[in-house]
């Protein structure tokens, strides 16, 4: 299925969140392999759990998820997006390519990367 990275969100992230968020790998099924960045307030293997039916839904029956880590967000009351922090199960994420994925989402956002 051409076109994938157009029917799946890079993020899905409301405005304002604060929780865990976690950068997946799809690839398979037809999606050439992409990053994509999801969130939740439950645990990080949640937050998988849900982006496998997501992706399921969408139509894609063969591709395989690959969670390349988790971390915490908050949304600053000026604005700024923080990243910070790792999942005690998956690791850090990449959050230099999460901080590019929500600057895409949030144009004219600032988004700071803590350890």
């Amino acid at each position: 299925m051409k076109g994938a990275e157009k029917k799946i969100p890079m993020v899905i992230l409301p405005e304002g969140y604060k929780g865990k968020i976690l950068l997946i790998s799809i690839s398979g099924g037809g999606i050439e392999k992409m990053a994509i960045l999801r969130s939740g307030d439950l645990w990080h293997r949640e937050i998988l759990r849900n982006t496998e039916a997501e992706i399921r839904n969408l139509g894609f029956r063969n591709a395989r998820l690959q969670e390349l880590g988790g971390a915490h967000l908050r949304f600053e009351p000026d604005g700024t997006i923080i990243i910070h922090g790792s999942s005690q199960q998956f690791g850090a994420c990449d959050k230099k390519y999460a901080a590019e994925l929500l600057r895409n989402k949030f144009p004219g956002r600032r988004v700071d990367v803590q350890p």
